[in-house]
């Protein structure tokens, strides 16, 4: 399909629009006062205003437990990102908490043993559709990338720590979401995220429990992101051990070595788990924080976070928070 499009004279046109035309969106200053929160799950947007856990945690999505999938269209929108991998991403965020042993410490990417990352061929198909390459500026300037899902037509689930800074308090200043990308095309074009949220717990402490934040979507030529590209439906989730999951994005290592932005992804299966929070053997990289954890189903039910080393440097597992009640509430109450 992709060398049929590639061909055509309207693509070689659309493909010289420039990055910044998509990439001209404002979050606005980021201004959290801790005091006013009186909920670890309280939500905060971009601009740090609170919404109350005890407002939205009322509304009806509380009595469902998954939300639907859905394809999309599949109709392309072509652009050409390669500008991306010139970007200097070496300062992006490392989380802060690690897993409760004094003798590890944590990174945002491990690859454990011989690498079992393949590329995604066809990123035009569900699921691959839906996952997004994640373009952020922070208010100081910086800049990072990350990996999200589209979860409905105008969200997208990824980390909190792709959006807000806890040790700094500081948030984003932007973010342009590209849904499918592979060989640095973009196939369902370029959305500015208009706000955030994450919870006021993430803020206060870094937990990796609550490392996940939604973005919310501006459209672009008048029409949402997940309309085009489909979105992954979320389930909520209690014990996963052993089930089989996917983990699927951008990692930094191999868009440096392939010279283009790839989507790749491994499948395996969770291994440890606790209240909140799910560990695999997955191999992940930098650049793959916010990858959605895909069930069979290609259901979201966590998103990858972390990856642990022992004091030596040496792998040992990957992990992420899981969809659990506390997460889907916040997660599913935060799609309208």
């Amino acid at each position: 399909m992709k060398k049929h499009i590639l061909s055509s004279i309207f693509l070689l046109i659309f493909l010289l629009v420039p990055i910044s035309v998509f990439a001209d969106g404002s979050l606005g200053d980021f201004n959290f006062d801790p005091k006013e929160s009186s909920h670890p799950l309280d939500r905060v947007n971009s601009k740090g205003e609170i919404i109350k856990y005890e407002e939205y945690s009322k509304k009806s999505f509380n009595l469902l437990n998954e939300t639907e999938n859905s394809k999309g269209t599949g109709e392309l929108t072509p652009i050409y990102v390669e500008d991306l991998i010139k970007k200097d991403y070496s300062s992006s965020l490392t989380p802060a908490i690690d897993k409760g042993d004094t003798e590890n410490k944590i990174s945002p990417y491990v690859v454990i043993g011989p690498d079992g990352r393949a590329i995604v061929e066809d990123t035009t198909e569900f699921p691959f559709s839906t996952i997004t390459f994640i373009q952020i500026e922070w208010a100081n300037g910086r800049t990072g990338r990350c990996t999200g899902t589209l979860i409905s037509r105008d969200r997208v689930l990824t980390n909190a720590h792709c959006v807000v800074n806890p040790q700094e308090q500081m948030g984003i200043r932007s973010a342009t979401v590209f849904p499918g990308v592979s060989d640095s095309i973009g196939w369902f074009g370029a959305y500015n995220a208009i706000d955030y949220f994450v919870t006021s717990n993430w803020i206060n402490t870094g937990s990796v429990s609550e490392d996940y934040a939604v973005l919310v979507l501006g459209q672009s030529n008048n029409r949402h992101a997940g309309d085009l590209a489909g979105f992954a439906g979320i389930r909520q989730v209690n014990n996963i051990i052993g089930q089989e999951i996917g983990i699927f994005g951008y990692p930094g290592d191999l868009i440096e070595r392939d010279g283009a932005i790839n989507q790749y992804g491994m499948r395996g299966n969770i291994t440890e788990e606790d209240n909140q929070v799910a560990y695999y053997t997955i191999d992940t990289a930098r650049g793959q924080s916010g990858s959605a954890l895909l069930n069979v189903n290609n259901q979201v039910i966590g998103v990858h976070s972390s990856g642990y080393t022992d004091r030596n440097g040496d792998p040992i597992i990957n992990g992420g928070p899981k969809m659990s009640n506390s997460m889907f509430q916040f997660v599913s109450n935060s799609l309208n």
